[in-house]
């Protein structure tokens, strides 16, 4: 039997703090899920925001290099700076890199638009490097909750297996959801969460006693 002491309060913070850190970089990037309406949001600057006579027109391309839209004219929010143009579900179906390219004009000063955004299968940048992220940071917390003997920081670790687990069995690994090898990955990380949440849950009551 493994036998745990309680820790102090701020090595659980610290914990937390890093988990949060990693989880954020993994939804930072320009990205949109595939088959669902996407809003692209453009930035209007003119020696500060543009003003409302500002227009500006885009043209997007597929990873393919098919135009998907041309010369549209994207529409102005009320915040003047942003513009923003919306694709539906049959324009965002095909996986990858898009290529946003055009200009706003604001009197005499014409600014060039330039830039890409990706569209998976579930709506995050890399989903490979998202799950690698997710069950390493897990890895890590459950490593360093048994070596500081703090069956917290372990419970709270297999939070990330289980999450991980059900994420590849829902979405299926870099877009391909095969029964047969995806699901067993997830079935097999989500056993591994179990064995060890139940483990560590005994002991836990064990010591109670």
């Amino acid at each position: 039997m493994i036998s745990f002491n309680m820790q102090s309060a701020h090595k659980k913070l610290l914990t937390i703090l890093l988990v949060s850190v990693f989880l954020l970089t993994s939804f930072s990037a320009l990205t949109y899920k595939q088959n669902v309406p996407a809003e692209i949001n453009l930035v209007c600057i003119n020696a500060g925001y543009c003003t409302s006579s500002a227009v500006c027109n885009v043209s997007i391309f597929s990873p393919s290099g098919n135009a998907i839209l041309t010369g549209v004219q994207a529409t102005q929010n009320e915040s003047l700076a942003r513009y923003n143009i919306t694709l539906n579900e049959n324009q965002t179906v095909e996986l990858g890199q898009y290529q946003v390219g055009g200009f706003c004009k604001d009197g005499s000063v014409t600014q060039l638009i330039d830039f890409t955004f990706d569209v998976t299968p579930t709506g995050f940048l890399e989903i490979f490097d998202f799950y690698l992220i997710i069950l390493i940071a897990a890895a890590v917390i459950i490593i360093f909750g048994f070596w500081i003997r703090d069956p917290w920081v372990v419970m709270f670790g297999t939070f990330g297996l289980y999450f991980g687990g059900i994420f590849i069995i829902r979405f299926g690994i870099v877009g391909l959801k095969d029964i047969a090898f995806t699901w067993a990955i997830g079935l097999v990380i989500l056993m591994v969460a179990a064995y060890i949440s139940i483990k560590v849950g005994v002991e836990m009551l064990d010591g109670l006693k």
